[in-house]
């Protein structure tokens, strides 16, 4: 009969260490998932990169505000408001950038600046894929971006050297 308890306390002993193994399994796994959604959720955005048509690498968070402006040669309100633009950059406002809304290659990129005399930075065509605003699906759209990076606000219609300075101000 002892035989008989001391293998019965065995197995007991047995079964009771693989549910304490188990349960510690099951704690170290949920721990680590948490871990994991805590450290993506302040994590943050990762640093998002671009060129411009100059050769100039640019990171998307900035410490000033970002207006970013697509424009297109056949596009006359476009036209019209590249030299409020050119102003507005050369008076110092927020960051400005240009972005061709076509698929331009880099020379021929480079001749349209030249051509419309544009001031300000211009967005190379590779690396507009790159840039997290969405391509707009009409023109004349313009994004203002916070210095983290967000998104604040969409405008549609020509801009001005005046309305924008007003409106960044306002932010």
């Amino acid at each position: 009969m002892t035989e008989l308890k001391i293998v019965a306390d065995f197995k007991r002993q047995t079964q009771q260490r693989g549910s304490i193994k188990t349960a510690a399994i099951i704690v170290l796994a949920i721990a680590a998932m948490l871990a994991g959604v805590v450290a993506q959720r302040f994590a943050g955005e990762p640093e998002v990169t671009f060129q411009t048509v100059d050769g100039d690498v640019m990171n998307w968070q900035s410490e000033n505000w970002t207006v970013v402006n697509y424009f297109a040669e056949w596009c006359a309100p476009c036209l019209r408001e590249l030299p409020e633009l050119n102003a507005y950059y050369l008076n110092g406002g927020a960051r400005l950038l240009g972005v061709s809304y076509d698929n331009l290659s880099s020379d021929a990129l480079k001749a349209m600046i030249e051509r419309q005399q544009i001031r300000f930075p211009v967005v190379a065509s590779d690396d507009v894929s790159k840039l997290p605003v969405p391509m707009p699906s009409v023109l004349l759209t313009t994004y203002v971006i916070s210095p983290d990076g967000k998104l604040i606000k969409t405008l549609h219609g020509e801009q001005t050297e005046q309305g924008l300075t007003s409106l960044l101000s306002s932010l």
